[in-house]
């Protein structure tokens, strides 16, 4: 996704001048894009293209390239800062304006960020990553290959070199949906103000009539075991949490349920009661799992603040994936082998293997020069990569391998020392 470009802070300014420091980042940039062979842009001549460079910083779109070698070429020269290319494919991609480019179809893009985790601002920059990759994975296996039966081929997955991972879908009954379809995509995953009571199965157990009048007594119950789609999703959802809650803590219960919206502590407490105290034949999870009815709750409420947990966690990113992303048609994002001008770090291209095992902070990192740079510390920063943790003071000199002070120089806190 294109960044927000703010104004500059004083350090940022001073590093902007630095001669030493912007030599540094020009000549680690040129190298990489001179020895790395990028994944190829699949119909290349018919994607838009877009950049940040030095030294005007300045985003610049409507560019073109015939082939993959016209790409390299310009990386080379130019040694951008960012690189981003078109979600849309164009009859003439290059050409100054929107309506003279032609659109022939689009990608379908999902962004996922760690910026949208609950609490994620309480998380370490390690911590992110990681938990924005279960919900990543969950999109990809759950939704994009389950739901809606892509072949893994027709999925590009991608770590975005920041906080998050992209996932194009280039399968063509995507290519041409404009975007309010893909904005109802985009709603069937994070399924926003549902009715979860709709995906139960209501019951009845009890009729009485009464001078003509019926009454019906009912009960909720999970969907069959055969349910698809979301209904499938939260039956599945309760049935695992509950086999592996009578197997858990109840204070690792209790401060698990208390963090989502509406329960508290109070509410926590009552439903690890209702459903784990006591003998484990008899708790009510037990009795949920075996008879498939959602009667061990002593009122409406608990029930379904109990669903609303479940479907918190199944849903993705609680509900939050970059919408404007997915549903504009005419998206520009991160170029797959680039790297970021934020973190050095490789946009890396991975398969749905790979990505189970991957750590950014080893695998994107580009270890393309041997040895150690010289930085300053233009402030106090703590950081972890290739393996390593490192601390850097305000105003001290500290030798780093290469990467790690590139690293360090692009997050704005060092310069290359004089």
């Amino acid at each position: 996704m294109i960044p927000n470009i703010s104004p500059m802070s004083t350090d940022a300014q001073q590093q902007k001048t630095h001669l030493p420091t912007n030599e540094f980042i020009s000549q680690r940039v040129r190298d990489y894009y001179s020895k790395e062979r990028l994944p190829d842009v699949k119909t290349i001549e018919q994607r838009e293209f877009g950049t940040i460079s030095p030294p005007s910083f300045r985003f610049r779109r409507h560019m073109g390239f015939e082939d993959m070698k016209a790409l390299a070429r310009y990386l080379v020269n130019e040694k951008p800062a960012h690189m981003y290319y078109s979600s849309a494919y164009y009859e003439i991609p290059g050409a100054p304006t929107m309506a003279q480019k032609k659109w022939l179809g689009a990608d379908l893009v999902f962004d996922l960020d760690a910026d949208h985790i609950p609490g994620a601002e309480n998380l370490s920059y390690a911590e992110m990553l990681a938990s924005v990759k279960v919900e990543f994975i969950k999109l990809v296996e759950d939704f994009l290959l389950g739901d809606f039966g892509f072949d893994e081929k027709d999925i590009g997955i991608y770590f975005s070199g920041g906080r998050g991972y992209h996932a194009h879908v280039r399968h063509a009954s995507v290519l041409g949906l404009n975007s309010h379809e893909r904005r109802e995509i985009v709603n069937y995953i994070t399924l926003p103000n549902h009715d979860i009571s709709s995906l139960l199965k209501r019951e009845v157990f009890d009729v009485k009539e009464f001078r003509g009048h019926i009454t019906e007594k009912y009960v909720y119950a999970l969907p069959d075991p055969d349910a698809g789609g979301w209904k499938g999703k939260l039956r599945n959802g309760v049935l695992d949490y509950l086999n592996e809650g009578l197997a858990r803590d109840e204070n690792e219960i209790v401060k698990e349920l208390e963090v989502c919206d509406g329960i508290g502590k109070k509410s926590a407490k009552k439903l690890w009661s209702e459903l784990f105290d006591g003998d484990m034949d008899k708790s009510g999870a037990s009795k949920i799992i075996a008879t498939n009815k959602l009667e061990a709750f002593s009122d409406d409420r608990t029930r379904n603040l109990f669903l609303k947990f479940i479907m918190e966690r199944t849903r993705i990113m609680a509900g939050e994936t970059d919408e404007p992303v997915t549903s504009d048609i005419k998206r520009l994002i991160r170029l797959p082998g680039s790297l970021h001008g934020k973190t050095g770090f490789m946009v890396r291209s991975l398969t749905l293997d790979q990505l189970g095992d991957f750590d950014p902070l080893v695998d994107a990192v580009w270890d393309g020069h041997p040895g150690e740079t010289k930085i300053m510390g233009l402030a106090d920063f703590d950081f972890s990569l290739m393996g390593e943790d490192w601390k850097l003071k305000e105003k001290e000199e500290l030798a780093l391998p290469t990467a790690a002070a590139f690293f360090a120089v692009l997050q704005k806190k060092a310069r290359i020392a004089d």
